[in-house]
């Protein structure tokens, strides 16, 4: 088991987007959801782009975004966690309230930006 660090707020983490959730060319808002007890991401210190899709079961239909770790600390009730797994020493988790709460989801879509842009639906 990989160990717990502190993620500094100067960092990154990436995000897979299922292409599900661009429409458009565009964010939906909706994808900044949690998975379990989180939103997974992946931290920049221990994985690159590319590296975070690979793990998506279906890597192609899935687009990365980058969060600034710091600007999601400053969005109120939301904590950036590592949370390695025996898999993924990158695996990071984002808690916090999402679903019920939009105002949330609109700042952290303001954060997001491309860094490898998800194909449009065929």
């Amino acid at each position: 088991m990989w160990p717990v660090e502190d993620v500094p707020d100067g960092d990154k983490v990436f995000m897979r987007v299922h292409f599900r959730w661009v429409d458009g060319g565009k964010l939906a808002p909706g994808c900044f959801r949690d998975q379990g007890g989180g939103m997974s991401t992946d931290w920049e210190r221990y994985s690159t782009p590319e590296q975070t899709q690979g793990r998506a079961t279906t890597p192609a239909d899935n687009g990365i975004i980058s969060l600034s770790v710091g600007g999601i600390r400053k969005i109120p009730n939301l904590t950036v966690e590592h949370t390695p797994e025996d898999d993924n020493r990158a695996h990071t988790d984002v808690f916090g309230d999402k679903k019920r709460n939009p105002e949330v989801r609109m700042k952290l879509h303001r954060l997001a930006n491309w860094v490898i842009p998800c194909r449009t639906v065929d």
